[in-house]
């Protein structure tokens, strides 16, 4: 709480021009804490943001509803409101107040739950997937528990994309993951991960937040992932990444003017793909765009490679890569694609804003039918010798230049 500048939320809320009964009560509770020097009621505020102030969840305890808190949610785009429901607490009961279909949705990618009618209107009540009402931690010796078996299902994309989860690999992705607030159904260990005090207490901590602890031997895990040497843990992990169009042809992203957007066209190796989301992550852009007949984000190298991007960073997907664009540059997106052939290097470019980057296939570079849809096409001016880079690089060059200039310009997030 001391962390938060409040007047520079409070402004922020009203160049949002938000007016709802939540916001009100919070803005007069402001005017009293700026009087008494104490909140009545009290507030826990959680802000999101890479340049700039770019959303804010407003908690109020509460014990109506079988809620802990009653929750309203701003936030000018995916990346900061996809940044704000993974930082809610574990175990936590929220009652989401209704602000529109594509933050609900949202919500109920992270959060299971129902609608439910109050005297204020309909809400949202849920906790966050993974956070049992009561969380198992035993032992498991036999290959056909299910829980085991579960996991084994995992293992193909297939199985993935029916349970709509992914599976973490390895002490760093499972840890971080962990403190990024990520949907974790289950996790598995062996006892070689346990060898440690801290990892000890990692798990202790992970079950004190309502998250089911398996242990298994050496063997059990050899027999659920194929990784060598076997991994001593892992998790599995809730993720939908939904379509860029509704079935309506409607836009499906939550965006303000000064957003960036990656477009990954046709990145057929999962270990680039992973490797251009950790890029697209660090850069901060709001969401990222996968089209064409590339690699899948939740193959197992891709995860691996994007260092936790994956499940950290909004994803979509375009059935239909030109009507997508097309819908893009219609509510105001300038289409950027980068090929060496473009006339324009990369610092003559000045970038508008919101702007999407196309970066393609790591062979042959975007394809035909896409570089005709860009508003303009740049390359990046390189020494002789190349005449291309790895699309992870390529995008990070394009991402932090893009980047460079909105800080300079005074255009922030």
């Amino acid at each position: 709480m001391s962390l938060i500048n409040y007047d520079e939320l409070i402004a922020f809320i009203e160049y949002q021009n938000i007016h709802s009964g939540e916001i009100d009560k919070f803005r007069q509770a402001y005017e009293n804490y700026i009087k008494t020097g104490k909140w009545q009621p009290e507030y826990k505020v959680i802000t999101s943001g890479t340049l700039d102030l770019e959303g804010a969840m407003i908690m109020t305890p509460d014990n109506i509803e079988d809620a802990d808190y009653q929750v309203y949610l701003i936030a000018t785009n995916e990346r900061s409101l996809w940044k704000l429901l993974l930082a809610f607490p574990r175990k936590a009961v929220g009652l989401f107040s209704p602000t529109g279909n594509i933050i609900e949705e949202r919500v109920q990618a992270i959060f299971e739950g129902e609608f439910i009618l109050t005297k204020y209107g309909k809400y949202y009540r849920g906790i966050k997937r993974g956070s049992k009402a009561k969380a198992e931690h035993r032992i498991i010796s036999k290959r056909k528990d299910n829980i085991a078996a579960q996991f084994r299902k995992l293992t193909s994309l297939k199985g993935k994309i029916d349970n709509a989860q992914y599976v973490l690999e390895g002490e760093m992705l499972v840890e971080r993951a962990f403190s990024d607030g990520l949907p974790i159904e289950a996790i598995l260990y062996t006892t070689n991960y346990i060898s440690t005090l801290d990892r000890k207490n990692f798990l202790n901590q992970a079950v004190n937040e309502n998250l089911s602890c398996y242990q298994v031997n050496d063997g059990l895990m050899g027999s659920i992932t194929s990784t060598r040497p076997v991994p001593s843990i892992l998790a599995s992990v809730h993720l939908t990444y939904p379509p860029l169009l509704t079935d309506s042809g409607h836009l499906n992203l939550h965006f303000s003017k000064n957003c960036s957007l990656l477009i990954a066209e046709n990145v057929s190796n999962p270990d680039n793909l992973g490797m251009t989301l950790r890029t697209a992550d660090a850069a901060g852009v709001s969401a990222v765009l996968i089209c064409g007949e590339g690699a899948s984000p939740i193959h197992k190298n891709c995860i691996r490679a994007s260092r936790g991007a994956v499940g950290r960073i909004p994803i979509f997907y375009a059935t239909d890569t030109i009507h997508s664009i097309d819908k893009l540059k219609q509510v105001g997106w300038n289409i950027i694609g980068a090929t060496a052939s473009a006339e324009i290097e990369l610092y003559d470019m000045q970038f508008p804003s919101p702007t999407a980057i196309v970066v393609g296939n790591e062979n042959i570079g975007l394809s035909e039918e896409i570089r005709l849809q860009c508003t303009e096409l740049v390359r990046i001016p390189m020494a002789a010798g190349q005449s291309s880079l790895n699309v992870g690089v390529a995008a990070g060059v394009l991402l932090f230049e893009l980047n460079r200039q909105k800080m300079i310009n005074g255009i922030t997030s």
